[in-house]
């Protein structure tokens, strides 16, 4: 009973477009900050969408280390950048063959090489593997702004960290951000924060479904 309230709710804050009867858009709230979305193939119905976006926001698989380390390595050039440079804005982004289909996808390549006849196939499947482009990417954007703000009419400025986990593969795409205002002083943003924040983003993204 408790799985079908989630379900009900999830499916009342996501937002779909179906571009034709298989691939559909998706974009869902997450709260303080967070937001995902992304797009689908080979899903036809609301409950096919709300099933795999629930596997994204519930996460179930953890990371392995190295996926984690993307946001030490990213983190870490990009307080560095701060400190060696003023400028308006620094961005960073890092992407890695995550090996997310591995397990999944290896008795399944396996069985489909084995009925397929021709040593060809296996060939052009172990090059296609060889060259694999990176899968999970992370960026992390600090930007300076300045605006009116909204209630005073003076002037708001300061610097705003942003952080984003891609997950992409063919058929399947998945970003999962977070945003929040650090402050006047870039050199002084909560990095405990950004790197829990970045960590969280590379698990939900991770746990991107793939079919």
């Amino acid at each position: 009973m408790a799985e079908t309230g989630v379900s009900m709710s999830l499916a009342k804050r996501l937002a779909a477009w179906w571009e034709d009867p298989g691939r559909v858009k998706w974009h869902i709230p997450m709260g303080n900050g967070w937001q995902a979305g992304g797009y689908f193939e080979n899903c036809v119905s609301k409950k096919c969408l709300v099933r795999r976006v629930r596997r994204i926001l519930n996460a179930p698989m953890e990371p392995p280390h190295r996926v984690y380390k993307l946001a030490d390595v990213a983190l870490d050039y990009l307080v560095g950048l701060v400190h060696e440079a003023e400028l308006d804005s620094y961005e960073v982004r890092l992407g890695i063959d995550s090996g997310i289909e591995d397990k999944r996808g290896e008795a399944l390549a396996s069985l489909v090489i084995a009925k397929l006849a021709g040593e060809a196939v296996a060939q052009k499947t172990a090059d296609d593997e060889d060259g694999r482009y990176p899968d999970l990417f992370l960026g992390m954007r600090l930007s300076y702004d300045a605006y009116d703000c909204p209630h005073s009419g003076e002037l708001c400025e300061g610097w705003w960290i942003d952080v984003g986990a891609e997950f992409s593969w063919p058929g399947e795409r998945c970003v999962v951000e977070w945003s929040r205002y650090v402050g006047a002083d870039a050199r002084r943003i909560d990095v405990d924060a950004v790197r829990h924040a970045a960590y969280k983003a590379l698990r939900h993204a991770y746990n991107t479904p793939i079919v």
